[in-house]
């Protein structure tokens, strides 16, 4: 396709001669015969409109022009190729031609020689989107005409280039309003008649129930009864269908959020001291534990108060220290918190962890109490102090034999971390 258009092509015609009438129409754009950078013979080109000849014909001085540019020339002009009077040509004509002028009472024949060569020359589209290529006679007898970039003009907001193919998406965002499609007497732009409907659902509701009763109370003229229920019905279809589309709209919105709303919830932050970890997909994170690739996981942070220390669990499924390959070993951690400046330090509340039996019965629990000279219980300068806890906390052998603690992939973890004599923080309080 053309870069971009000739300057005297016409987007309504293929030819220069505007918006004229198809018996008007001059010759067509030299740039649809120019593929691959050539040019266009002049025996192509029409004398008189300098375009390729549309409908040619043959004078009797033998010169070439369009069957429209020669028509549209004064009765006593002169060829401007040979510069002879029309009235003194029948001296010097072709007596093949001569034959044909003088059986068709015309000073002119159609070309047909010309014709044959032009529909064989390779042709293209010029319309902005169109990558058409051809012979020159399947363009003008059917792609010039069908061709689906073909600017339109819409006959809403009359905008007159608009390709054929993008017509229909132009009408659903025209600004031009339309009549609403229920007959509720609004005008509206078609881009808002869905929500137009849904908005005004209680009034579109009542017309459709009264135009049924209308379709009944015509029941005696079963033609006209037929006819009216059938098209309220095409409108309540069209009603549902908006509706049916709005709602998995609506749907498609909601449903992601929804995904989100457990995972949401699980990492809501624990205030009061206590924390139940859920641990997904055990046995994977177990099996990534004994290869190396994971051998340790952190817990979602919690606290002792909303203002108070902040904490975690760290947890190696396959055992660290002197625990490793033999049991699951679990830490407790005391992390930098936002208040820390405001706490008491070391830390010194007792410590309870868990890991509980989902029959209810046999959770496994150790507990200590901070050791005031560990650095694990100071004040953090980092992000979080060494971990300090139970690296035998529960043997993998008790884990690898029958047992409730993993059900559905899926176990437990909890801590209870001892508040009493924490002074709570004031509710007021400014950092």
């Amino acid at each position: 396709m053309a870069d971009s258009m000739p300057s005297d092509f016409n987007e309504d015609q293929d030819s220069a001669s505007g918006s004229l009438p198809c018996d008007l129409q001059k010759g067509y754009a030299i740039e649809i015969l120019c593929l691959d950078g050539k040019s266009v013979p002049d025996h192509f080109k029409c004398p008189v409109c300098h375009l390729i000849f549309r409908d040619p014909i043959q004078r009797m001085c033998g010169h070439r022009f369009c069957k429209n540019c020669f028509e549209g020339l004064p009765q006593d002009s002169i060829c401007e190729k040979c510069l002879e009077d029309v009235s003194n040509e029948s001296d010097s004509i072709d007596p093949t031609i001569s034959m044909l002028i003088s059986k068709n009472e015309q000073p002119y024949t159609p070309d047909y020689y010309l014709r044959k060569e032009l529909d064989k020359h390779p042709a293209q589209c010029l319309y902005p989107g169109c990558s058409w290529k051809g012979k020159f006679k399947d363009y003008k007898q059917q792609h010039s005409r069908n061709c689906e970039w073909r600017p339109e003009v819409c006959d809403r907001c009359f905008e007159g280039k608009i390709p054929m193919c993008e017509m229909e998406n132009h009408k659903k965002d025209c600004p031009y309003p339309v009549d609403c499609p229920l007959n509720c007497g609004v005008k509206i732009s078609s881009k808002l008649v869905s929500n137009h409907l849904l908005e005004q659902l209680e009034e579109h509701m009542l017309i459709l129930k009264k135009n049924i009763e209308k379709c009944k109370n015509n029941s005696g003229n079963s033609e006209m009864g037929c006819q009216k229920f059938e098209k309220n019905f095409l409108k309540i279809d069209k009603l549902v269908g908006v509706f049916q589309s709005d709602l998995k709209k609506l749907t498609s919105t909601i449903q992601p959020l929804l995904s989100l709303k457990e995972p949401l919830l699980e990492n809501i932050p624990s205030y009061d001291g206590t924390f139940i970890w859920k641990l997904d997909d055990f046995e994977k994170r177990r099996k990534d534990a004994v290869k190396g690739t994971c051998p340790s996981l952190y817990s979602t942070p919690f606290y002792t108060s909303k203002y108070g220390y902040k904490m975690c669990l760290r947890l190696y499924l396959n055992g660290d220290g002197m625990g490793k390959g033999k049991y699951i070993s679990l830490f407790f951690v005391v992390m930098r918190g936002s208040y820390d400046a405001l706490l008491a330090w070391p830390f010194q509340q007792k410590v309870s962890l868990m890991m509980l039996d989902q029959s209810g019965t046999k959770h496994v629990i150790d507990s200590f109490r901070p050791d005031a000279k560990s650095t694990s219980f100071q004040r953090p300068e980092n992000k979080m102090n060494i971990a300090s806890g139970c690296p035998l906390f529960l043997s993998l052998d008790k884990l690898n034999s029958p047992n409730t603690y993993v059900k559905s992939n899926t176990a437990f973890f909890k801590v209870v971390v001892d508040t009493t004599g924490l002074e709570r923080m004031p509710v007021n309080f400014t950092p």
